[in-house]
């Protein structure tokens, strides 16, 4: 034999029907204890004489009846429970009687009246309570409270008039004042109903486990025994009447305390434990929030390095220094908006008398422009390596092989860059140039302070090349000694400040008039300064400025 099992089978029953059991031999144990005390001391008579005992325990059922009304019926808006709003009734009927009992208006009957009301309670109660545990209403449908009331009054008017017949006194009493056949087989039909409440209840409490149907299942097995201490009795008021009085305000005490717990303590109960597993889930999210956050941390950790890394990548491509000799010079300042600028510049020698020039600006900002900008970059790089610089000489054929050369490629679809490219010759001071849709004015400086804007119309390099191939237009403009040649990106002229104000090309114009007689690097640093100082903060676009200078011969 398995002990173990045998064990947890034993352990089983005992927690099943422990409370049964306890309820079952003290109920067994104080009806025997209350018979030989009775023998021994003859209570009886006392409690004959002196009804005190007897009228304390219906004053405490009164008090017991009317409690558990209240209860079903000021929480039925809340628990919508058919069943118990019905017995809070039917325990409003018979706290009525007893009230009527308590104050006397029946005394004016036979001997035997109030017994009978006790009786005739009992009676109702076994009955409705055995109707209400076997055909449970169906909660979805909300009772008239007023019904019920009127229900509870008929039965209080109906019973009085019994009460008050003198022939249904005798027919319920013999002369002696003990209980007749009828009234016999009144309380014998009552244990079989509460037997089988008891059986119901507990059918109930073993298929859920509820404590509420436990402590109705102890409740209703201490009526039963209300119910044999009643058969007991020899004369009205004995020791068998207050026994039984006392079974029943006992039972009385632990349906108010089932319905208590239903009805009160139960929704607080369950309401403390929500509280509790709310407060128990909020640790939980904190920590998971805080897990999260260190994930976060860890990501956005990351993202700073590979993000670094970019920018090293991204000024190792772009020049440190840039190219002169005796006939032209070239200065450059730029202003990121981010960590990583999507605007890119590009000064090389082409032969002895050649530069080319690029200034471009990517869409976006971050990593992404960035790549663009590398691959833009790259791409000069490689085709002026190919081609020993021979590809680098038309403006216009550049473009079009960067056009070609991003089509290929795998960016996504909804980026593109803007750029301007231009060969500078210093033998003959011949600066032809093409436009990639660069959205600025090239603006040429005469060595007298005015200022001149060039053309600049074109096509931006953007992935339409399967259903446009556009053409690439050579621009021409003889640069003389002095003169100076300004390329920037929209980052500059459209920098706004607080005041949504532009900073504007007029703007740009006028810094440019005061600056003149400046040298190119002292000309790019005001520039810079000036539009820090506008926008006052961190610009929100990137400005990037390249300016070439014609230097004259002496």
């Amino acid at each position: 034999m398995n002990f173990v099992k045998a064990r947890k089978s034993f352990f089983g029953v005992y927690n099943r029907f422990i409370h049964i059991f306890i309820t079952l031999a003290v109920c067994i144990v104080f009806l025997f204890i209350s018979k030989g005390i009775d023998s021994a001391f003859n209570l009886s008579s006392f409690l004959i004489e002196n009804t005190t005992v007897h009228r304390f325990f219906e004053i405490f059922i009164l008090i017991i009846s009317f409690s558990i009304f209240f209860v079903a019926f000021y929480t039925y808006p809340q628990t919508h429970d058919n069943r118990l709003l019905i017995m809070g009734y039917i325990f409003l009927g018979g706290g009525l009687l007893y009230w009527i009992k308590v104050l006397g208006i029946t005394n004016d009957v036979a001997l035997f009246d109030s017994f009978l009301s006790c009786i005739l309670i009992r009676f109702v109660n076994s009955v409705c309570f055995s109707i209400l545990f076997t055909y449970e209403p169906k909660n979805k449908v909300n009772i008239r409270r007023s019904y019920l009331l009127l229900g509870a009054t008929m039965f209080l008017l109906l019973s009085v008039l019994m009460i008050k017949s003198p022939e249904i006194n005798n027919l319920f009493f013999t002369h002696e004042g003990t209980l007749s056949f009828v009234s016999a087989i009144v309380v014998l039909f009552d244990c079989l109903l509460y037997s089988y409440i008891f059986y119901r209840i507990y059918i109930n409490s073993k298929q859920k486990n509820d404590v509420v149907n436990k402590t109705l299942s102890c409740a209703l097995l201490i009526m039963l025994f209300s119910e044999i201490a009643l058969l007991n009795v020899r004369q009205v008021y004995d020791m068998s009447t207050v026994v039984s009085q006392f079974y029943l305000a006992v039972s009385y005490g632990i349906l108010f305390y089932s319905i208590y717990i239903f009805s009160v303590r139960r929704p607080y109960k369950l309401l403390s434990k929500i509280k509790e597993k709310r407060e128990n889930d909020l640790v939980k999210m904190d920590k998971l929030v805080e897990s999260r956050t260190k994930e976060l941390r860890d990501m956005y950790d990351k993202l700073i390095a590979d993000q670094d890394l970019a920018r090293g990548i991204q000024l190792s491509m772009l020049p440190r220094e840039l190219p002169k000799d005796e006939y032209v010079s070239f200065s450059v300042g730029y202003l990121p908006a981010d960590e990583l600028s999507g605007d890119f510049y590009y000064v090389i020698k082409i032969d002895e008398t050649r530069y080319g020039i690029c200034i471009g600006d990517v869409s976006g900002h971050g990593i992404s422009a960035a790549m663009l900008s590398i691959f833009a970059f790259q791409k000069l790089q490689s085709l002026m390596e190919e081609t020993e610089g021979g590809g680098m000489t038309i403006p216009s054929m550049v473009l079009q092989h960067l056009y070609d050369s991003f089509n290929s490629s795998n960016f996504n679809d909804d980026m593109y860059f803007v750029m301007l490219y231009g060969v500078f010759n210093t033998q003959t001071g011949i600066f032809s140039y093409s436009s990639g849709g660069l959205n600025t004015v090239p603006l040429r400086l005469r060595p007298d302070g005015s200022i001149q804007e060039l053309d600049n119309d074109g096509f931006a390099i953007c992935k339409l090349g399967s259903i446009l191939k556009p053409k690439f237009v050579n621009y021409q403009i003889l640069l003389f000694p002095g003169d100076k040649l300004i390329l920037y990106t929209d980052g500059l002229v459209d920098a706004k400040n607080s005041q949504n104000e532009e900073y504007s090309l007029s703007r740009l114009k006028s810094i440019i008039s005061d600056y003149s007689k400046f040298g190119i690097d002292y000309l790019a640093d005001a520039i810079i300064k000036d539009a820090k100082k506008f926008t006052g903060a961190k610009a929100s676009d990137d400005i990037t400025l390249l300016i070439m200078d014609s230097l004259p011969p002496f």
